[in-house]
């Protein structure tokens, strides 16, 4: 096994560890024993359970993030490019629900760990620009309401998605997920439709 794949290896069993028993119960001797590697080989690649938390973090938003096309042809709707940006992410967030647990703890983290914070606020302002800029091509194209707030209605969108996550983790019973999430979004979208 090479040095990437014993990093990897590590990660994949700290994922583990962390669904187990969440982000503050976790200890560094719970990821060595779950990677069935030494202490030596896991601390070789990450020196402390904040550096592993991070990899964790970083390793779920590229799960996240990679597969989402965030480009934007402004010869094409705005409005149906941010509907099938929607829609696609039906099977990365019924792939991503298995890790609902460990991204609330990351939030939580976020508060007090500066370095959590910036990662997590890095992704949101990649996708919350992406989308504010796909609804001010709406409202160039005339498709969108010309009075429409592009940074409101991003923040809604993603308020959405997170809240529906918060929800998921409290009352799983009383949430159709994904499907709550994607048709909260839509209407949302609908809503600003000229």
């Amino acid at each position: 096994m090479n040095s990437d794949e014993r990093r990897q290896k590590i990660i994949v069993a700290a994922i583990e560890v962390l669904l187990e028993k969440g982000v503050a119960a976790s200890r560094m001797n719970d990821f060595v024993s779950a990677s069935g590697l030494s202490k030596g080989g896991v601390y070789h690649h990450f020196d402390s359970k904040e550096n592993l938390l991070i990899g964790v973090l970083e390793h779920l938003m590229g799960n996240v993030l990679d597969p989402v096309n965030m480009q934007i042809d402004t010869t094409q709707s705005a409005y149906l490019q941010l509907q099938g940006m929607i829609i696609s992410r039906e099977e990365i967030m019924i792939e991503m629900s298995a890790y609902n647990q460990i991204f609330l703890d990351f939030f939580v983290q976020a508060r007090s760990l500066p370095i959590f914070r910036e990662k997590i606020n890095s992704q949101y302002i990649v996708a919350h620009t992406h989308i504010a800029k796909l609804i001010q091509l709406g409202i160039k194209q005339g498709e969108f309401k010309a009075a429409t707030d592009a940074d409101a209605i991003a923040a809604g969108l993603r308020g959405v998605f997170d809240g529906i996550g918060i929800a998921l983790s409290i009352a799983p019973e009383k949430i159709n997920f994904p499907h709550s999430a994607i048709q909260s979004a839509l209407a949302l979208i609908r809503g600003i439709t000229k």
